[in-house]
């Protein structure tokens, strides 16, 4: 999780946690199912337990998290038919963001998604499975931005976390350089400004992405 003092102090301390956990719900951090306890996550932050309430709180209005009985909070899980509606949408949603940063990448912004990328690459192999999650949602996340979009940016974001412990399983699929391959090919065409190859890469990334969690869903 995110430190309390990377977000802005005028906002108040159950915003801020409210944030963290969002922001580890939507970049895998928790797995589908994972039993989420206040006072595990006020350990975490070094908060009480009050402003941990009302945040999970919060996320279990807006359906982020999950009650699994009286007092069992866990994080979302998704069944098959879930999954395949949801890829659906990002296909058309992520995809239309990536041909927008396509058309919008400055050769600044391409350095800083090369940065993150280099992130991804170096926790992939240093099988750092959690940085590795939360570096692939900002590689992500930084592209969609630059679509310029606020709107699909924020469905985007809503859809993530939704699907983001089930996206997580994938750090835990057998080694492979999927990731890194998608993200090259991503940058390639935002240098090229080829709007098409852009699109290409994100729904590639998605579909295949699909295939190995339907795998793992069969699995378990």
């Amino acid at each position: 999780m995110k430190d309390l003092g990377e977000h802005p102090q005028t906002t108040t301390l159950s915003d801020r946690v409210y944030r963290i956990v969002r922001e580890s719900i939507r970049s895998g951090v928790y797995r589908p199912g994972e039993k989420i306890t206040h006072r595990a996550v006020a350990s975490q932050l070094g908060v009480s337990v009050t402003p941990v309430r009302e945040a999970v709180t919060r996320l279990v209005s807006e359906e982020s998290l999950s009650m699994a009985g009286p007092k069992t909070i866990v994080a979302p899980s998704l069944g098959r038919s879930d999954l395949e509606e949801i890829t659906k949408i990002r296909v058309n949603l992520e995809g239309w963001a990536a041909e927008l940063a396509a058309e919008n990448a400055s050769a600044t912004f391409i350095r800083e998604l090369e940065q993150h990328h280099l992130a991804y690459c170096r926790h992939r192999r240093s099988h750092d499975i959690r940085q590795k999650i939360a570096a692939n949602a900002k590689f992500h996340f930084a592209l969609y931005a630059q679509s310029k979009a606020p709107r699909l940016l924020a469905i985007i974001d809503n859809l993530w976390v939704t699907m983001g412990p089930t996206l997580g399983l994938l750090a835990y699929w057998g080694e492979d350089n999927d990731g890194e391959r998608f993200q090259d090919a991503a940058i390639a065409a935002l240098k090229a400004r080829n709007t098409a190859a852009a699109q290409a890469a994100i729904v590639n990334y998605i579909r295949t992405g699909r295939l190995k969690i339907l795998q793992i869903l069969e699995r378990e």
